[in-house]
């Protein structure tokens, strides 16, 4: 579960988000499901962390269902990452859960982890 801290961070990059991709309704849309799912390295892992999160990333971006996928990582503190996600549906949030990047993503990520990942499902209200 996700600190107030870390929700409040969640609102404020949805925010930055959508500042940044404009006002298109591929992006942002009542209907979508929005995924933020925060990963954390453990002391002296973040760079092997980015470097699995990078490609899985990429390959993501391309599933049928994604509008968006982001990347980021907390500036004050390296190795602990975010991602911002848009999908059509549940459906196709399901489906990237069972796609071979991330069937082979998990694993690795078992020692590097500093904590197991955590992920909030959202619905549009207002954008």
């Amino acid at each position: 579960m996700l600190d107030r801290r870390t929700m409040i961070q969640g609102a404020i990059l949805g925010s930055a988000l959508a500042g940044m991709t404009g006002s298109r309704t591929a992006d942002a849309a009542p209907g979508l499901l929005y995924v933020i799912a925060e990963i954390v390295a453990k002391p002296g892992s973040a760079d092997a962390l980015r470097a699995l999160l990078t490609p899985f990333v990429e390959k993501s971006r391309t599933e049928p269902g994604c509008k968006s996928y982001a990347l980021l990582e907390v500036q004050s503190e390296p190795g602990r990452f975010l991602t911002f996600e848009s999908w059509t549906d549940k459906p196709a949030l399901d489906a990237h859960m069972t796609t071979p990047h991330i069937k082979e993503l998990v694993p690795k990520l078992s020692d590097i982890l500093a904590k197991p990942f955590t992920q909030i499902f959202m619905n549009a209200v207002s954008l």
